[in-house]
């Protein structure tokens, strides 16, 4: 049943905003894996708009949500996963444990993807963080 979930969400087009299916963003992709793995319910928020990298960042940290999330110093499984190309995570997404650790998350080029750290490493995302929400 885990596999069939992540299987049918990779390849999910991309689109700010996106939280059902047929598009997704990188919080909307994190919200039903919560959902649908680990059965947490993560609420919505507004992306606001023509939102550029830093308001996202910002609309992230400010929001009560992410007060509830408990940072932990190495991943977990289910842990959401901020990460950062500067200094201020704007992106999400969940690690899983499947093959040794990989992150699902939804970027603008490619839809829902399951990366490695490294590979996200080689494609300049920097300052990981991983949170277990509540």
């Amino acid at each position: 049943m885990r596999t069939e979930i992540i299987n049918r969400l990779i390849g999910t087009p991309y689109h700010l905003g996106g939280r059902r299916a047929g598009t997704l963003d990188c919080y909307g992709t994190a919200r039903v894996l919560q959902r649908d793995l680990f059965g947490r319910t993560m609420p919505d928020f507004a992306i606001p708009g023509e939102a550029g990298r830093s308001a996202i960042a910002a609309a992230i940290a400010a929001h009560p949500e992410r007060q509830r999330w408990a940072e932990v110093p190495a991943p977990v499984d289910g842990a959401l996963v901020t990460m950062a190309r500067n200094t201020v995570g704007y992106h999400i997404g969940t690690w899983l444990e499947e093959d040794g650790g990989i992150i699902i998350h939804a970027i603008e080029d490619c839809g829902v993807v399951a990366d490695t750290l490294p590979s996200l490493e080689a494609v300049g995302w920097r300052k990981f963080r991983f949170h277990v929400p509540a």
